[in-house]
């Protein structure tokens, strides 16, 4: 039986609330002095890490889906340019010899999707803004999990830019506790992972 995108977005939103009470907890631990900083800011990067996986993986099993027509989507629009009937052959379609395709940067599920579906819909609703907020997390994520020289300097040249931080603060892990809004008292962790979930909502 077919599943509702909404489905998908819900299984989504249980991920996130879960990490997010990993973070929650986490932050008590360290306000209680059971946690140093540096533990704290490696539980951070672990969530965000967690979170991008969760993100990629609801990309590849929504488009999967409404291509094997085993997802369907609240929109009306969606039209499946290829007829295809289980997630087995959809995936062997899509990666065609490769071990795994890069959903993103979010410009390969746009080029991809132009080809299954007409007019790329539901892929193409993302945004410019959207797709620039979602390989801001990327350029994160690479910081965070590689540490490459390359990495690194992109995270400092596209993420940090001209923002006002501690010097602990620009490393990626720091990064994520430091504070992005007053008011309400929001840190980037929880701005990041907000807009990622609008996104997947405007997806699904």
């Amino acid at each position: 039986m077919a599943k509702s995108s909404i489905e998908l977005l819900d299984s989504f939103g249980r991920k996130l609330k879960g990490l997010e009470q990993t973070r929650k907890k986490q932050e008590i631990l360290f306000s209680n002095g059971k946690l140093v900083l540096r533990d704290t800011e490696e539980v951070y990067a672990a969530l965000f890490l967690g979170v991008m996986v969760s993100f990629e993986a609801l990309i590849e099993d929504l488009f999967i889906g409404l291509l094997s027509g085993k997802v369907f989507s609240r929109y009306s629009n969606i039209n499946v340019r290829v007829k295809i009937h289980t997630n087995t052959v959809a995936r062997e379609v899509i990666l065609q010899e490769r071990k795994f395709f890069n959903w993103i940067p979010y410009n390969n599920t746009k080029n991809i999707a132009k080809i299954f579906f007409t007019g790329g819909r539901p892929f193409s609703l993302v945004t410019t803004d959207n797709e620039k907020h979602i390989d801001k997390c990327l350029t994160i994520r690479h910081a965070i999990a590689h540490k490459s020289r390359h990495a690194v300097s992109k995270f400092q040249r596209e993420v940090l830019g001209s923002l006002s931080l501690t010097p602990r603060e620009k490393g990626a892990k720091s990064f994520l506790r430091a504070q992005f809004s007053a008011n309400p008292p929001t840190i980037y962790y929880e701005q990041l992972v907000g807009e990622l979930f609008r996104i997947a909502s405007k997806l699904c």
